[in-house]
């Protein structure tokens, strides 16, 4: 994705991280619902608590991070409605997908979307030179605990589904949801 990569090489524009901003602060508020129902629908206790303690980063860590981070950006988001049309796909399959599959389903694409974060921040905070403040600063918390322990959590709750969610369901939910991915961080460039 053109984002990962600018953000990785440090040429993130000023106006698309502010778009970032608008938008992921959105999706953090999909995902944090998302665990929400997982919680609710958890099949046992230890599920309840690996989701609750993923709602919890959400609505803690990351909403402080978007807080501060929208404060200290340089200029406010001007986002026109073919972005925020783009950017609306992630939840919008997110949540299409929870309807659909519950617990097996949002588990699944949370899992995608994190296991997406976890590996193109630890490449551009090992090796790239995302610019300093608050593009680092959120490159880096997906590279640390609580963040890497929830990545585990979910995939361990995905190897834990029942073998009557057929594999090819699991399949279609988990790229289904990269795609999202991909649409989502390019309307940040529209």
């Amino acid at each position: 994705m053109r984002f990962v990569r600018d953000v990785h090489d440090g040429t993130i524009g000023e106006p698309e991280y502010a778009r970032y901003l608008e938008f992921e602060a959105g999706f953090v508020d999909t995902a944090a619902r998302l665990h929400g129902l997982a919680v609710w629908q958890a099949p046992h206790w230890r599920a309840v608590t690996r989701n609750a303690g993923a709602l919890h980063g959400l609505t803690t860590e990351q909403t402080e991070y978007f807080a501060a981070a929208r404060a200290a950006w340089p200029l406010a988001a001007e986002v026109s409605d073919a972005a925020r049309r783009a950017a609306s796909v992630l939840s919008d399959y997110a949540v299409a997908a929870a309807e659909d599959g519950g617990y097996p389903a949002v588990t699944t694409v949370l899992f995608a979307a994190e296991t997406l974060y976890l590996t193109w921040c630890t490449r551009a905070h090992r090796d790239g030179t995302p610019p300093a403040g608050p593009i680092a600063d959120w490159v880096a918390l997906h590279t640390r605990d609580p963040f890497v322990s929830g990545v585990d959590a979910l995939g361990a709750a995905v190897d834990e589904l029942p073998a009557d969610v057929p594999d090819d369901r699991l399949a279609a939910w988990f790229t289904g949801m990269l795609d999202a991915e991909i649409s989502f961080h390019d309307a940040v460039y529209l």
